[in-house]
C-alpha cells in the first residue's frame, strides 16, 4: 500500500508538474525511504541504492510535465527503480557528477581522468559561487552546510537572532540556486532541492 499523503496525490503531482518545489520536496520525503529499501534489495549496495533514488527524483523533475498522466505513483516509481537498478548508473553524466559533488563533497573519487577533470571544474564552480555570497551569508552558509550546525547554534555563536540566521541562509541558498541554474540549466533545480534537504 502506498503511504498516505497529507493531501490528494493527484494534486501533488499536478503541483510538481508546475514546478512547485515544496510539492517536489513532499514527494521526495514521502517516497525516498521506500524506494531506497526496494532498490537495496535488488542491488545489495547502499551506495548504488542512494544513487538510484536520487537519479529517479532528478528524472521525475526533468520530466515533471508528464506527472499528471501517472495513475499509480507507487507502481510507477517501483518500475523506474527496477529499470534504473538493472540498467546501472551512468556516472559520466555531468549532472550526476554535480549531484555527487553537492551531496558527498570529496567522498567520491573516480580513477577516470575525464571524471576527475569534470569534478575539479564542478568543485571550483561551487567554491566560486559560495565566495560570491555576502560575508554574512557565506559565514552562515558554511556553518550550516559544512560544519553541520543547527540554526539555533549558529545564532548563539554569532550572537544574532534565529530570524537573521534564517534570512542569511535563505538568501545564500537562493543565490547559489541561481548560479547553479544559470550554469547547468533546469536540471539543477532538482539538485538544489535535494541539497537543501541536507541528504
Amino acid at each position: 500500500m502506498p503511504e498516505k499523503l497529507p493531501y490528494n496525490e493527484r494534486d501533488l503531482l499536478l503541483q510538481v508538474s508546475k514546478g512547485n518545489e515544496i510539492a517536489f520536496r513532499q514527494l521526495f520525503n514521502t517516497y525516498r525511504s521506500k524506494l531506497y529499501s526496494y532498490i537495496l534489495k535488488i542491488t545489495d549496495s547502499k551506495e548504488s541504492a542512494e544513487d538510484v533514488v536520487h537519479d529517479i527524483f532528478l528524472k521525475l523533475w526533468t520530466t515533471r510535465e508528464k506527472l499528471p498522466e501517472i495513475q499509480n505513483l507507487n507502481a510507477y516509481l517501483n518500475r523506474m527503480a527496477h529499470n534504473h537498478a538493472h540498467n546501472g548508473m551512468k556516472r559520466m553524466a555531468k549532472e550526476t557528477l554535480v549531484m555527487a559533488e553537492l551531496e558527498k563533497g570529496a567522498g567520491y573519487e573516480s580513477s577516470d581522468p575525464d571524471d576527475q577533470l569534470v569534478r575539479k571544474e564542478i568543485r571550483q564552480f561551487i567554491n566560486d559561487a559560495i565566495n560570491k555570497l555576502t560575508p554574512q551569508q557565506r559565514e552562515v552558509f558554511r556553518m550550516s552546510r559544512e560544519e553541520g550546525l543547527k540554526q539555533e547554534e549558529i545564532a548563539q555563536r554569532l550572537n544574532i537572532s534565529i530570524l537573521t540566521v534564517k534570512k542569511h541562509l535563505t538568501d545564500a541558498l537562493n543565490s547559489l540556486r541561481k548560479e547553479i541554474s544559470d550554469s547547468y540549466g533546469p536540471y539543477a533545480v532538482a539538485l538544489y532541492v535535494i541539497y537543501c534537504l541536507g541528504v
